[in-house]
């Protein structure tokens, strides 16, 4: 609140601060508050649930706009409001304030492990000569994610390891610009990347190398019915479902049927299958309230149940923000690389299967990785003119 009043008070200054790609960004939000308001005028949603979705997104917007213009496009500015940040999840640990649900009783996994991470790469950023050999200090905090029971913050820091280490050996002054054929070679990259990380967690699932807790829950979700992928991440298997029905309108932001929602408790009850009690379990779970809408546990996902199509495009071009990002980071010798690509690879993860709202957290990613591309490519363009001019 505080944040959206200081916006409102310095809005004459804000759109300075706006870049091109901000801009574009804040359109595509805005078409998907349209488009979600279209998609409860046809499925006949009560007005004040459509207020409450479309007024997520306004304030959204608002502390993208309010983060960009505190930050002022300094990368030292936007490093303190970052390092506060981290600072906050510890904060609200102690005092606590439910940062989301069951954070008190699993704290790590929730967001203390990320802000750990993150603050350990904001570290690094302020030791440029010893970048290099620094750099290493990501290994033990990866091994750490892996204890604490995190394991996809465990992946993308050791992801932000390797990539910095290229970065720190074959990276330039200034990263150079990302052609198309290199943005779909790297897809193709990641595509194996991610292949492999979900065969590695099998493989070592099969060999019990995972400690006992990460062990227990992983073994169950490998084994089942279903697999590891639909069994970890069940609300987004049934927004799949949901999507391939509606695809280009969407069920609405209350929307309920009970055929996805049975799917859905399948998924998700398959991690207790073989409790005794497991049948109770189930019958407790399908029966409990839901109002939120079809379940997702995505952005992009659920925008696209919710809303339709044309909701989801906005969180579709924050991911191909993100896999830029990450693309200039590995190429950029430069000690924010570790903080751009831990950011940009856990907002990919975020945006398809995190739990929501738009919280804080995401408008300053987003901050930092407009900004990112955005000092890049004003700094390729200056160098293109200043050898024009020397030429």
């Amino acid at each position: 609140m505080a944040v959206l009043i200081f916006l409102f008070v310095n809005a004459h200054r804000a759109w300075a601060f706006v870049d091109r790609l901000t801009k574009v960004l804040i359109i595509l939000f805005i078409v998907t508050a349209l488009s979600q308001i279209l998609s409860d005028m046809v499925n006949g949603v009560y007005a004040d649930s459509t207020i409450k979705r479309v007024g997520t997104y306004v304030i959204f917007i608002g502390l993208f706009i309010a983060c960009k213009l505190l930050s002022l496009a300094e990368w030292t500015r936007l490093r303190w409001i970052l390092g506060g940040y981290c600072l906050s999840w510890v904060f609200i640990y102690f005092v606590g304030t439910s940062a989301a649900e069951n954070y008190q009783d699993n704290a790590w996994r929730l967001g203390l492990g990320w802000a750990f991470t993150l603050a350990t790469c904001l570290g690094l950023s302020l030791l440029p000569r010893l970048y290099p050999v620094a750099v290493a200090a990501l290994l033990p905090v990866a091994a750490l994610n892996i204890v604490m029971g995190s394991r996809s913050i465990a992946i993308f820091t050791l992801f932000a390891f390797l990539a910095s280490l290229y970065a720190s050996f074959f990276g330039k002054p200034i990263a150079p610009k990302v052609t198309a054929r290199r943005f779909l070679i790297v897809i193709g990259i990641l595509s194996l990347g991610i292949a492999a990380g979900y065969y590695s967690i099998i493989l070592a699932t099969e060999k019990r190398l995972l400690p006992a807790e990460v062990q227990e829950r992983t073994e169950v979700q490998v084994y089942s019915n279903y697999g590891l992928a639909a069994t970890a991440r069940p609300e987004t298997a049934a927004a799949v479902s949901a999507i391939a029905e509606r695809p280009v309108l969407g069920w609405g932001s209350t929307a309920y049927d009970p055929v996805i929602w049975g799917y859905y408790i399948d998924l998700l009850t398959a991690n207790w299958r073989t409790r005794v009690d497991f049948s109770t379990i189930y019958r407790n779970t399908f029966y409990q309230e839901w109002e939120g809408g079809l379940p997702s546990h995505s952005h992009y996902f659920g925008a696209w149940v919710d809303g339709g199509f044309f909701a989801s495009l906005s969180w579709l071009v924050v991911l191909i923000v993100s896999i830029l990002a990450i693309m200039q980071g590995m190429t950029w010798r430069h000690p924010i690389t570790p903080v751009v690509v831990f950011i940009a690879s856990t907002t990919i993860w975020d945006v398809l299967f995190s739990p929501g709202p738009h919280r804080m957290d995401m408008a300053l990613r987003l901050t930092l990785l407009t900004f990112v591309l955005t000092f890049l490519a004003n700094a390729r363009a200056a160098a293109a003119k200043a050898a024009q001019t020397d030429t």
